[in-house]
Protein backbone atom coordinates (compact mmCIF):
# COMPACT_ATOMS: atom_id res chain seq x y z
CA UNK A 1 0.00 0.00 0.00
CA UNK A 2 3.07 2.34 0.66
CA UNK A 3 4.69 1.30 -2.29
CA UNK A 4 1.58 2.49 -4.39
CA UNK A 5 1.16 5.83 -2.86
CA UNK A 6 4.90 6.18 -3.37
CA UNK A 7 4.13 5.57 -7.28
CA UNK A 8 1.28 8.09 -7.18
CA UNK A 9 3.28 10.57 -5.30
CA UNK A 10 5.92 10.67 -7.75
CA UNK A 11 3.71 10.29 -11.06
CA UNK A 12 2.02 13.47 -9.51
CA UNK A 13 5.54 15.37 -8.96
CA UNK A 14 6.52 14.92 -12.40
CA UNK A 15 3.30 15.34 -14.05
CA UNK A 16 3.46 19.17 -11.81
CA UNK A 17 7.45 19.20 -13.42
CA UNK A 18 6.14 19.01 -16.94
CA UNK A 19 3.26 21.18 -16.54
CA UNK A 20 5.77 24.02 -15.15
CA UNK A 21 8.06 22.91 -18.08
CA UNK A 22 5.49 23.66 -20.73
CA UNK A 23 4.34 27.11 -18.99
CA UNK A 24 7.63 27.98 -18.76
CA UNK A 25 8.85 27.15 -22.60
CA UNK A 26 5.50 28.85 -23.62
CA UNK A 27 5.86 31.56 -21.94
CA UNK A 28 9.84 31.88 -23.10
CA UNK A 29 8.62 31.21 -26.51
CA UNK A 30 5.89 34.28 -26.13
CA UNK A 31 8.47 36.40 -25.01
CA UNK A 32 10.62 35.48 -28.30
CA UNK A 33 7.67 36.22 -30.61
CA UNK A 34 8.62 39.44 -32.65
CA UNK A 35 5.67 41.34 -33.88
CA UNK A 36 5.05 43.26 -37.12
CA UNK A 37 4.27 46.51 -35.96
CA UNK A 38 2.54 49.90 -37.75
CA UNK A 39 3.14 53.35 -36.43
CA UNK A 40 -0.25 55.05 -36.65
CA UNK A 41 0.03 58.35 -38.92
CA UNK A 42 -2.53 61.00 -40.13
CA UNK A 43 -3.09 59.39 -43.57
CA UNK A 44 -5.76 60.15 -46.49
CA UNK A 45 -8.20 57.37 -47.03
CA UNK A 46 -10.34 57.28 -49.86
CA UNK A 47 -13.65 54.82 -50.16
CA UNK A 48 -14.08 53.53 -53.90
CA UNK A 49 -16.61 51.16 -54.96
CA UNK A 50 -15.23 48.64 -57.73
CA UNK A 51 -16.48 47.18 -60.85
CA UNK A 52 -15.79 46.28 -64.32
CA UNK A 53 -16.74 47.77 -67.82
CA UNK A 54 -15.97 48.51 -71.30
CA UNK A 55 -13.60 51.51 -72.74
CA UNK A 56 -15.30 53.14 -76.05
CA UNK A 57 -15.65 55.85 -77.89
CA UNK A 58 -18.24 58.76 -76.39
CA UNK A 59 -19.72 58.81 -80.02
CA UNK A 60 -19.97 55.43 -82.25
CA UNK A 61 -20.93 56.08 -85.57
CA UNK A 62 -22.47 53.35 -87.60
CA UNK A 63 -22.31 53.88 -91.64
CA UNK A 64 -24.55 51.54 -93.95
CA UNK A 65 -25.63 50.97 -97.13
CA UNK A 66 -28.83 52.90 -98.41
CA UNK A 67 -28.86 50.88 -101.67
CA UNK A 68 -28.35 47.36 -102.57
CA UNK A 69 -25.28 46.30 -104.52
CA UNK A 70 -22.07 44.83 -105.40
CA UNK A 71 -19.27 46.39 -103.37
CA UNK A 72 -16.80 47.51 -106.25
CA UNK A 73 -14.18 49.56 -104.21
CA UNK A 74 -12.83 49.95 -100.98
CA UNK A 75 -11.19 53.18 -99.34
CA UNK A 76 -10.58 52.84 -96.40
CA UNK A 77 -9.61 49.47 -93.85
CA UNK A 78 -9.52 49.08 -90.12
CA UNK A 79 -7.51 51.81 -88.02
CA UNK A 80 -7.56 54.37 -91.02
CA UNK A 81 -8.16 58.13 -89.89
CA UNK A 82 -11.19 59.79 -92.26
CA UNK A 83 -12.34 63.37 -92.32
CA UNK A 84 -15.70 64.04 -92.58
CA UNK A 85 -17.49 63.94 -96.42
CA UNK A 86 -14.25 61.42 -96.98
CA UNK A 87 -15.22 58.65 -99.76
CA UNK A 88 -15.53 55.40 -97.61
CA UNK A 89 -16.28 53.05 -100.45
CA UNK A 90 -18.42 52.78 -103.74
CA UNK A 91 -21.15 50.29 -104.70
CA UNK A 92 -20.76 49.15 -108.57
CA UNK A 93 -22.82 52.47 -110.11
CA UNK A 94 -23.63 50.79 -113.63
CA UNK A 95 -27.53 49.53 -112.44
CA UNK A 96 -27.94 52.51 -111.58
CA UNK A 97 -26.63 54.58 -114.10
CA UNK A 98 -28.48 52.81 -116.60
CA UNK A 99 -31.57 53.68 -114.71
CA UNK A 100 -30.63 57.55 -114.44
CA UNK A 101 -30.37 57.22 -118.24
CA UNK A 102 -33.96 55.41 -118.75
CA UNK A 103 -36.04 58.19 -116.68
CA UNK A 104 -34.06 61.09 -118.66
CA UNK A 105 -35.23 59.00 -122.29
CA UNK A 106 -38.61 58.25 -120.19
CA UNK A 107 -38.40 62.39 -119.94
CA UNK A 108 -38.08 63.49 -123.19
CA UNK A 109 -40.20 61.25 -124.61
CA UNK A 110 -42.59 62.70 -122.07
CA UNK A 111 -41.83 66.29 -122.82
CA UNK A 112 -42.63 65.65 -126.23
CA UNK A 113 -45.80 64.27 -125.70
CA UNK A 114 -46.17 67.48 -123.92
CA UNK A 115 -45.17 69.71 -126.72
CA UNK A 116 -46.92 67.62 -129.61
CA UNK A 117 -50.33 68.23 -126.99
CA UNK A 118 -49.92 71.59 -126.95
CA UNK A 119 -49.70 72.07 -130.45
CA UNK A 120 -52.86 69.93 -131.20
CA UNK A 121 -55.19 71.73 -128.66
CA UNK A 122 -53.64 75.49 -129.91
CA UNK A 123 -54.59 73.83 -133.47
CA UNK A 124 -58.20 72.80 -131.72
CA UNK A 125 -58.90 75.79 -130.14
CA UNK A 126 -58.64 77.53 -133.39
CA UNK A 127 -60.94 75.23 -134.68
CA UNK A 128 -63.69 75.48 -131.55
CA UNK A 129 -63.54 79.44 -132.36
CA UNK A 130 -64.20 79.38 -135.96
CA UNK A 131 -67.31 76.92 -135.63
CA UNK A 132 -68.59 79.07 -132.83
CA UNK A 133 -68.29 82.18 -134.86
CA UNK A 134 -70.14 80.45 -138.12
CA UNK A 135 -72.09 78.93 -135.72
CA UNK A 136 -73.75 82.18 -134.12
CA UNK A 137 -74.20 83.13 -138.17
CA UNK A 138 -76.00 80.17 -138.67
CA UNK A 139 -73.36 78.67 -141.30
CA UNK A 140 -73.10 75.43 -139.21
CA UNK A 141 -75.03 73.50 -137.21
CA UNK A 142 -74.53 73.63 -133.31
CA UNK A 143 -73.92 69.91 -132.86
CA UNK A 144 -70.75 70.54 -135.44
CA UNK A 145 -69.46 73.41 -133.14
CA UNK A 146 -70.50 71.47 -129.82
CA UNK A 147 -68.31 69.24 -131.33
CA UNK A 148 -65.34 71.08 -131.70
CA UNK A 149 -65.81 72.56 -127.92
CA UNK A 150 -65.81 68.73 -126.62
CA UNK A 151 -62.55 68.05 -128.83
CA UNK A 152 -61.10 71.44 -127.68
CA UNK A 153 -61.79 70.61 -123.29
CA UNK A 154 -60.38 66.99 -123.85
CA UNK A 155 -57.13 68.40 -125.63
CA UNK A 156 -56.58 70.80 -121.97
CA UNK A 157 -57.19 67.09 -119.89
CA UNK A 158 -54.47 65.69 -122.39
CA UNK A 159 -52.20 68.79 -121.74
CA UNK A 160 -52.93 68.39 -118.00
CA UNK A 161 -52.62 64.22 -117.77
CA UNK A 162 -48.95 64.63 -119.90
CA UNK A 163 -47.72 67.38 -118.03
CA UNK A 164 -48.47 65.39 -114.15
CA UNK A 165 -46.86 62.70 -116.48
CA UNK A 166 -44.03 64.80 -116.89
CA UNK A 167 -43.41 65.79 -113.41
CA UNK A 168 -43.71 61.91 -112.09
CA UNK A 169 -40.56 61.18 -114.44
CA UNK A 170 -38.88 64.24 -113.25
CA UNK A 171 -39.07 63.03 -109.43
CA UNK A 172 -38.78 59.39 -110.75
CA UNK A 173 -35.44 60.84 -112.21
CA UNK A 174 -34.44 62.71 -109.10
CA UNK A 175 -34.88 59.62 -107.30
CA UNK A 176 -32.47 57.32 -109.17
CA UNK A 177 -30.40 60.00 -109.43
CA UNK A 178 -29.82 59.76 -105.20
CA UNK A 179 -29.99 56.46 -105.46
CA UNK A 180 -26.81 56.67 -107.81
CA UNK A 181 -25.44 59.15 -105.18
CA UNK A 182 -26.05 56.73 -102.64
CA UNK A 183 -23.32 54.40 -104.30
CA UNK A 184 -20.64 56.31 -103.19
CA UNK A 185 -20.46 55.86 -99.11
CA UNK A 186 -18.93 59.04 -97.54
CA UNK A 187 -17.83 59.52 -93.79
CA UNK A 188 -20.35 61.20 -92.06
CA UNK A 189 -17.72 62.77 -89.23
CA UNK A 190 -13.97 63.14 -88.57
CA UNK A 191 -13.07 59.89 -86.49
CA UNK A 192 -10.94 56.48 -86.45
CA UNK A 193 -12.48 53.43 -88.78
CA UNK A 194 -13.02 50.84 -85.52
CA UNK A 195 -14.73 48.05 -87.77
CA UNK A 196 -15.28 47.40 -91.61
CA UNK A 197 -18.32 44.87 -91.87
CA UNK A 198 -17.60 44.54 -95.94
CA UNK A 199 -15.23 43.37 -98.80
CA UNK A 200 -14.51 44.41 -102.50
CA UNK A 201 -17.14 41.78 -104.61
CA UNK A 202 -19.59 41.18 -101.81
CA UNK A 203 -23.23 42.05 -101.85
CA UNK A 204 -25.19 43.88 -99.54
CA UNK A 205 -29.19 44.11 -99.23
CA UNK A 206 -30.87 47.11 -97.79
CA UNK A 207 -34.21 45.92 -98.51
CA UNK A 208 -35.29 45.08 -95.00
CA UNK A 209 -32.41 46.20 -92.68
CA UNK A 210 -29.54 48.52 -93.41
CA UNK A 211 -26.29 47.01 -93.52
CA UNK A 212 -23.24 48.08 -90.81
CA UNK A 213 -20.67 48.21 -93.20
CA UNK A 214 -18.26 50.96 -91.26
CA UNK A 215 -18.03 51.67 -87.54
CA UNK A 216 -16.18 54.87 -87.03
CA UNK A 217 -15.12 56.20 -82.94
CA UNK A 218 -15.50 60.06 -83.67
CA UNK A 219 -12.58 60.56 -81.52
CA UNK A 220 -10.55 58.03 -79.33
CA UNK A 221 -8.80 60.76 -77.56
CA UNK A 222 -11.70 61.36 -75.33
CA UNK A 223 -13.72 58.17 -74.88
CA UNK A 224 -15.97 56.42 -71.76
CA UNK A 225 -16.00 53.68 -70.08
CA UNK A 226 -19.49 51.92 -69.68
CA UNK A 227 -19.70 50.48 -66.45
CA UNK A 228 -22.24 47.80 -64.98
CA UNK A 229 -22.34 48.82 -61.06
CA UNK A 230 -24.69 46.74 -58.57
CA UNK A 231 -27.64 48.58 -57.14
CA UNK A 232 -26.23 47.97 -53.38
CA UNK A 233 -23.02 50.24 -54.35
CA UNK A 234 -24.98 53.13 -56.67
CA UNK A 235 -25.94 55.05 -53.67
CA UNK A 236 -22.91 56.95 -52.74
CA UNK A 237 -22.08 57.47 -56.45
CA UNK A 238 -22.92 60.95 -57.76
CA UNK A 239 -21.53 62.71 -60.89
CA UNK A 240 -18.13 63.98 -61.14
CA UNK A 241 -16.88 61.55 -58.95
CA UNK A 242 -13.44 60.72 -58.88
CA UNK A 243 -12.68 57.35 -60.62
CA UNK A 244 -9.31 55.82 -61.89
CA UNK A 245 -9.18 51.99 -63.63
CA UNK A 246 -6.51 49.65 -65.24
CA UNK A 247 -6.65 47.50 -68.50
CA UNK A 248 -5.23 44.34 -69.23
CA UNK A 249 -2.87 45.43 -71.62
CA UNK A 250 -1.38 47.97 -69.23
CA UNK A 251 -1.93 46.59 -66.09
CA UNK A 252 0.26 48.81 -63.70
CA UNK A 253 -0.81 52.11 -65.53
CA UNK A 254 -3.65 53.73 -63.69
CA UNK A 255 -6.10 55.84 -65.80
CA UNK A 256 -8.04 58.86 -64.01
CA UNK A 257 -11.32 60.31 -65.15
CA UNK A 258 -14.55 61.50 -63.33
CA UNK A 259 -18.47 59.31 -63.45
CA UNK A 260 -20.33 61.55 -66.38
CA UNK A 261 -23.35 59.79 -65.86
CA UNK A 262 -25.16 56.97 -64.06
CA UNK A 263 -28.33 55.80 -66.68
CA UNK A 264 -31.56 55.07 -64.73
CA UNK A 265 -32.32 52.24 -66.91
CA UNK A 266 -31.79 49.22 -64.91
CA UNK A 267 -30.67 45.16 -65.88
CA UNK A 268 -31.56 42.89 -64.16
CA UNK A 269 -29.49 39.19 -64.77
CA UNK A 270 -30.31 36.67 -62.00
CA UNK A 271 -32.63 38.91 -59.70
CA UNK A 272 -29.19 41.19 -59.15
CA UNK A 273 -30.45 44.62 -60.25
CA UNK A 274 -27.56 46.56 -62.12
CA UNK A 275 -27.47 50.48 -63.57
CA UNK A 276 -24.73 51.68 -66.16
CA UNK A 277 -22.57 54.13 -64.83
CA UNK A 278 -20.52 56.22 -67.38
CA UNK A 279 -16.87 56.96 -67.01
CA UNK A 280 -15.81 60.09 -69.27
CA UNK A 281 -11.33 60.21 -69.84
CA UNK A 282 -8.75 61.40 -71.74
CA UNK A 283 -6.98 58.89 -73.87
CA UNK A 284 -4.53 62.00 -75.46
CA UNK A 285 -2.09 59.31 -76.22
CA UNK A 286 -4.49 56.66 -77.60
CA UNK A 287 -3.19 53.72 -75.21
CA UNK A 288 -6.61 52.81 -74.66
CA UNK A 289 -8.21 50.82 -77.52
CA UNK A 290 -12.28 50.65 -78.20
CA UNK A 291 -13.53 47.19 -76.47
CA UNK A 292 -10.80 46.90 -73.88
CA UNK A 293 -11.46 45.95 -70.55
CA UNK A 294 -11.49 48.27 -67.80
CA UNK A 295 -11.09 47.24 -64.02
CA UNK A 296 -12.49 50.45 -62.31
CA UNK A 297 -12.55 52.21 -58.94
CA UNK A 298 -15.35 55.02 -58.18
CA UNK A 299 -14.14 57.08 -55.27
CA UNK A 300 -17.67 58.13 -53.19
CA UNK A 301 -15.74 59.45 -50.07
CA UNK A 302 -12.33 61.21 -48.84
CA UNK A 303 -11.05 62.10 -45.81
CA UNK A 304 -7.57 63.40 -45.12
CA UNK A 305 -5.34 63.59 -41.94
CA UNK A 306 -6.96 60.84 -40.30
CA UNK A 307 -5.80 58.49 -38.08
CA UNK A 308 -5.40 55.14 -40.24
CA UNK A 309 -4.41 52.07 -39.44
CA UNK A 310 -3.90 48.56 -41.93
CA UNK A 311 -7.02 46.67 -42.49
CA UNK A 312 -4.50 43.42 -41.38
CA UNK A 313 -4.70 45.01 -37.47
CA UNK A 314 -7.82 44.91 -37.10
CA UNK A 315 -7.72 41.27 -38.37
CA UNK A 316 -4.98 40.34 -35.79
CA UNK A 317 -5.40 37.96 -33.19
CA UNK A 318 -3.12 37.04 -30.58
CA UNK A 319 -1.78 33.41 -30.69
CA UNK A 320 -3.16 31.06 -28.03
CA UNK A 321 -5.22 34.29 -26.39
CA UNK A 322 -7.93 33.26 -24.16
CA UNK A 323 -11.01 32.33 -25.46
CA UNK A 324 -12.85 34.33 -22.56
CA UNK A 325 -11.02 37.52 -23.24
CA UNK A 326 -12.40 37.19 -26.67
CA UNK A 327 -15.47 36.77 -26.05
CA UNK A 328 -15.68 39.36 -23.64
CA UNK A 329 -14.35 41.94 -26.28
CA UNK A 330 -16.80 40.42 -28.32
CA UNK A 331 -19.53 41.24 -26.08
CA UNK A 332 -18.25 45.00 -25.00
CA UNK A 333 -17.85 46.09 -28.88
CA UNK A 334 -20.87 48.29 -30.59
CA UNK A 335 -21.86 48.92 -33.66
CA UNK A 336 -19.20 50.90 -35.70
CA UNK A 337 -16.09 49.46 -33.40
CA UNK A 338 -13.25 47.59 -33.81
CA UNK A 339 -10.18 46.32 -31.68
CA UNK A 340 -6.52 46.56 -31.73
CA UNK A 341 -4.00 45.07 -30.61
CA UNK A 342 -0.99 47.20 -29.17
CA UNK A 343 2.05 45.98 -27.05
CA UNK A 344 2.38 46.98 -22.79
CA UNK A 345 5.60 45.39 -21.52
CA UNK A 346 5.94 43.34 -24.13
CA UNK A 347 2.90 41.68 -24.44
CA UNK A 348 -0.38 42.30 -26.64
CA UNK A 349 -3.34 44.74 -25.27
CA UNK A 350 -6.53 45.06 -26.69
CA UNK A 351 -7.81 48.46 -27.19
CA UNK A 352 -11.30 49.05 -28.51
CA UNK A 353 -11.86 51.73 -31.06
CA UNK A 354 -14.27 53.64 -32.78
CA UNK A 355 -14.17 53.06 -36.75
CA UNK A 356 -14.67 55.98 -39.89
CA UNK A 357 -14.17 55.53 -43.40
CA UNK A 358 -12.96 52.60 -45.27
CA UNK A 359 -10.76 51.06 -47.85
CA UNK A 360 -9.35 48.03 -48.88
CA UNK A 361 -5.69 48.63 -47.08
CA UNK A 362 -6.88 51.55 -44.39
CA UNK A 363 -9.08 51.91 -41.90
CA UNK A 364 -9.83 55.29 -39.98
CA UNK A 365 -9.78 54.46 -35.98
CA UNK A 366 -11.11 57.23 -33.24
CA UNK A 367 -9.71 56.66 -29.77
CA UNK A 368 -8.24 58.15 -26.88
CA UNK A 369 -5.91 55.89 -26.36
CA UNK A 370 -4.79 55.72 -29.96
CA UNK A 371 -2.43 58.87 -31.43
CA UNK A 372 0.04 59.61 -34.26
CA UNK A 373 3.26 57.11 -33.18
CA UNK A 374 1.33 54.71 -31.70
CA UNK A 375 2.39 50.87 -32.79
CA UNK A 376 -0.51 48.70 -33.69
CA UNK A 377 -0.11 45.01 -34.22
CA UNK A 378 -0.39 43.94 -37.53
CA UNK A 379 1.05 40.29 -37.69
CA UNK A 380 3.48 38.02 -35.96
CA UNK A 381 7.44 36.98 -36.91
CA UNK A 382 8.19 33.83 -34.87
CA UNK A 383 10.66 31.49 -34.95
CA UNK A 384 8.70 28.99 -34.27
CA UNK A 385 6.81 26.51 -37.20
CA UNK A 386 2.97 27.53 -37.06
CA UNK A 387 2.63 30.59 -35.54
CA UNK A 388 -0.52 32.12 -36.91
CA UNK A 389 -0.89 36.30 -38.13
CA UNK A 390 -4.45 36.37 -39.26
CA UNK A 391 -8.10 36.52 -37.57
CA UNK A 392 -11.46 37.17 -37.58
CA UNK A 393 -12.10 40.89 -37.58
CA UNK A 394 -13.28 41.76 -34.39
CA UNK A 395 -15.94 44.26 -34.75
CA UNK A 396 -20.29 44.36 -36.01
Amino acid sequence: MRKNKKIIVTAVAVLILISAASYFIIRTRTKKQSYELYAVKPITIQKYVTTSGTANPINTINVGAQVSGIFSKLYVWYNSIVKKGQLLAEIDPAPFIQKVDQDKANLASAKANVLKQKALLAYDKLTYIRDEKLWKENLIAHQTEQNAYSVYLQDIAQLKYLTDAVNAVRAQLAQDETNLSYTKIYSPVNGIIINVGVVVGQTVASSFQTPNLFVIGEDITKMEVDTTTNEADLGGIKKGDKASFTVYAYPDKTIWGSVHNIRINPTTVSGVVSYNVTIFFDNKKELVLPGMTALVKIYVSEKKNVLGVPNSALRFIPTGENKQILDNLSKKLKTGEGVVWILKKGLPEPVIVKLGISSDEYTEVISKDIKAGTEVITGIKSAYPGAAASGRRLFF
